[in-house]
């Protein structure tokens, strides 16, 4: 890898930032958010440990990922550790989040960046990687938003 793969958004949300913050950081609320989700269970009160499978042509088979809530400062900040393993692939994705209040809402800042990633899926394209990412990244937010009933 090149070097680090790179994401950031802002999100506006109608629920307050207390609330929103809460369902980002539960982590059972967290794993109804994630796509091609197989299985879940928590291994701790901030790791929740998950299976998937991917709907990409360019990673088959199924992947283990930890997620590891960190730095959790309610309601405003938390830092999210997800290492992800796979047959051939590896990656490790570290996102924080800051969550303020706007109006009667909340709006979200958050990052990205894929620190690591090895095995075959290091050979594509960051384009190609990112593609994939951003598709994965619109399906949370709008499960995000179903569960905030918005």
């Amino acid at each position: 890898m090149a070097g680090p793969i790179e994401f950031a958004g802002e999100e506006h949300f109608q629920a307050s930032s207390e609330r929103v913050f809460a369902l980002l950081t539960d982590l059972d609320a967290m794993a109804g958010t994630i796509p091609d989700l197989v299985s879940s269970e928590r291994a701790g009160d901030h790791t929740l440990k998950c299976v998937v499978r991917p709907g990409f042509s360019f990673l088959r088979g199924t992947m283990k990922l930890q997620i590891d809530l960190a730095d959790l400062q309610p309601p405003e900040r938390a830092v999210m550790q997800v290492a992800a393993q796979g047959i051939g692939v590896s990656m490790r994705i570290v996102s924080q989040l800051q969550v303020t209040p706007e109006g009667s809402g909340a709006k979200l800042v958050w990052s990205a960046q894929v620190d690591q990633l090895k095995g075959l899926v290091a050979a594509l394209s960051p384009s190609l990687i990112k593609a994939a990412a951003d598709q994965v990244i619109r399906h949370a937010w709008t499960q995000v938003r179903k569960q905030l009933g918005e």
